[in-house]
C-alpha cells in the first residue's frame, strides 16, 4: 500500500532537495547553483516555484546572490553544519512519530554531527585539552 504523505508545497520540496544536497556535500560552500531556468527545467516546475524556494534558501542562509553572477552556496561552514544538525533533529523527531503512530516504541539517540576539526580533537591524544570546548 502506498499513499502520498508530503503535502508541503513544491517550492518547499525543491528548498529542501538543494538544502540536503548541500547538507550532503553535493553542493559545496562557495559552489554556484544551476540557473532558475535549468532548476524549471529539471525539476518540471515553473521557474517562479523555482524562484520561490531559492528564495526560502537564502532567507535560512544557505544560499546568497551574486549581483549578476547567481546564486552560490554560502560559504559559512559553520552555519550549515548547524542547519544540517537542525534538518537531521526534524527528520527524526518526524520518524519517532511515525513509528509511534504504527504502534512502535522506538527512541533514537540524538545524532551528532562533527566537523573535522572536532573529530581531530576527538582522535588525536594531544588534542585532550580542547575536547572540553565542544563536549563539556
Amino acid at each position: 500500500m502506498h499513499t502520498i504523505e508530503n503535502n508541503s508545497p513544491v517550492y518547499l520540496q525543491i528548498a529542501e532537495k538543494l538544502a540536503t544536497r548541500i547538507f550532503g556535500g553535493k553542493l559545496e560552500p562557495g559552489a554556484q547553483l544551476s540557473s532558475v531556468r535549468e532548476i524549471a527545467l529539471s525539476e518540471r516546475v515553473n521557474p517562479n516555484t523555482v524562484q520561490k524556494a531559492l528564495a526560502e534558501l537564502e532567507r535560512d542562509g544557505l544560499i546568497l546572490s551574486r549581483s549578476t553572477n547567481g546564486k552560490f552556496v554560502t560559504e559559512d561552514v559553520e552555519l550549515i553544519m548547524r542547519k544540517r544538525e537542525e534538518y537531521a533533529e526534524r527528520l527524526t523527531k518526524a520518524y519517532e512519530k511515525k513509528m509511534q503512530d504504527v504502534g512502535a516504541e522506538i527512541t533514537i539517540p540524538k545524532i551528532m554531527w562533527l566537523t573535522d576539526e572536532q573529530l581531530e580533537v576527538l582522535t588525536e591524544p594531544e588534542k585532550k585539552k580542547e575536547r572540553r570546548k565542544w563536549f563539556f
